[in-house]
């Protein structure tokens, strides 16, 4: 099914609106000041935790 441009505009306005009361209070608070997301830092430790796990396996290799 195709929507049009203008229609589909309209349907993201409705669904992303912040004008709702309801929509409002579901809405978390604005850390002030914050700039880094949690998921941005579970993200960074995961990648560590990744590498680190490879050097160990490559550690282990290496004495065999």
């Amino acid at each position: 099914m195709r929507i049009l441009p203008a229609r589909a505009a309209r349907v993201l306005h409705r669904r992303r609106s912040t004008s709702l009361p309801a929509r409002r209070a579901l809405r978390p608070a604005a850390s002030a000041g914050s700039g880094v997301s949690v998921l941005d830092v579970v993200t960074l430790l995961g990648v560590i935790a990744v590498f680190a796990l490879i050097g160990l396996i490559a550690k282990g290799v290496e004495k065999l």
